[in-house]
């Protein structure tokens, strides 16, 4: 087996094992479990930094290319100028998570799934010719919508 295709498998068994763990707790149901938002926005938080390593291992790999080459810089700076500014709004809703209090669970919960939204859309714009990191990018994507889902259910 090359090395392209195990560290590509490798890749694929990483982000598999982290979206199972990330989505086998279940939902919340009620204000007693805003700790389970927390936690669930944390995860997406790191799962988006994975993709970040990620990108830079697959440049250095040379999946994206020559190492130094303009079209495997391009590639690199453009998955990580998007994992970027996603991660951005994931630091906002994991500010915004921590100080989530049943008291202005309405309010919070409007805040946080606003920036998760913002932060998919942002992934979803990443627009490059290599299946890798685009399957990071999704695992990405499915992580933090499962903190969407998970937020918009809990009940007052």
């Amino acid at each position: 087996m090359n090395r392209r295709t195990l560290q590509t498998r490798q890749l694929a068994i990483l982000l598999t094992i982290a979206l199972i763990a990330y989505t086998g707790s279940g939902f919340a149901c009620s204000a007693s479990d805003v700790s389970k938002v927390k936690k669930k926005v944390a995860d997406a938080a790191a799962i988006l930094n994975t993709a970040a390593k990620s990108n830079r291992s697959l440049y250095q790999s040379g999946v994206y290319g020559a190492i130094g080459s303009p079209e495997a810089i391009g590639k690199r700076q453009k998955a990580a100028t998007v994992i970027h500014q996603a991660n951005e709004y994931l630091s906002l809703a994991v500010e915004r998570a921590a100080t989530l209090q049943p008291g202005d669970l309405e309010i919070g919960k409007q805040n946080i799934v606003g920036l998760l939204q913002q932060a998919t859309g942002i992934l979803n714009t990443l627009n490059i010719d290599n299946e890798n990191i685009r399957a990071v990018i999704s695992g990405a994507i499915a992580a933090i919508n499962t903190a969407v889902v998970l937020t918009m259910a809990i009940k007052n």
